[in-house]
């Protein structure tokens, strides 16, 4: 089913109309959401004090679904972080941009990383990294909605996967395309923009 969602869709200061057509329905990414909620719960049993990073911008819903699927014995600590590598692009530029980086000290503790999307590799490996260098985590985890193994450079495995998809420019669900369609209920691909 291809949606025709007659928007004006703004790239390069020109407007056009955008179609999308859906991928996974809102009902199959809760249902997916759930079942992960359960995996990280029963990995998270009797951890102390465990953190969960979320990667903005686009992580928010899946952030927010995920960490209400969660039940673990010590309350969750929520951190966010803002990383980027697409830009108004539909591929990574290749560079990390870190527009806001500023996490408290939380070294030594079990981390979860929750990210929307690994493409290349780079934005996760970068933040991994990260925060293996910065704070010597107890363990560190990371929770992608989607994995697109196709686009990869880097090597980089997520512990818990959402989707595994070809190589679609997808966008919903927090995803977006030029800061727009972030708030669609599904995960679509554009197939027209």
């Amino acid at each position: 089913m291809v949606v025709d969602l007659s928007r004006k869709v703004y790239k390069d200061q020109k407007a056009g109309t955008a179609k999308i057509r859906e991928v996974y329905s809102n009902a199959a990414v809760k249902a997916r959401i759930a079942e992960m909620g359960k995996e990280i719960s029963a990995d998270y049993k009797g951890v102390e004090r465990p953190v969960v990073i979320g990667v903005m911008k686009g992580a928010i819903f899946f952030l927010s679904d995920l960490l209400r699927e969660i039940e673990t014995d010590d309350p969750l600590q929520v951190e966010f972080v803002r990383l980027a590598s697409y830009g108004a692009a539909t591929e990574s530029s290749g560079v990390v941009q870190t527009p806001y980086l500023d996490l408290p000290n939380i070294v030594h503790r079990h981390i979860l990383v929750v990210e929307d999307i690994i493409d290349s590799g780079r934005t996760a490996k970068f933040f991994l990294d990260y925060l293996k260098g910065q704070f010597a985590p107890a363990s560190l985890k990371m929770a992608v909605l989607l994995d697109k193994p196709s686009r990869r450079v880097v090597p980089m495995e997520a512990d818990y996967v959402g989707f595994k998809i070809d190589d679609l420019f997808v966008v919903g669900y927090g995803l977006d395309y030029a800061e727009q369609f972030r708030e669609l209920p599904f995960l679509g691909e554009m197939v027209e923009f």
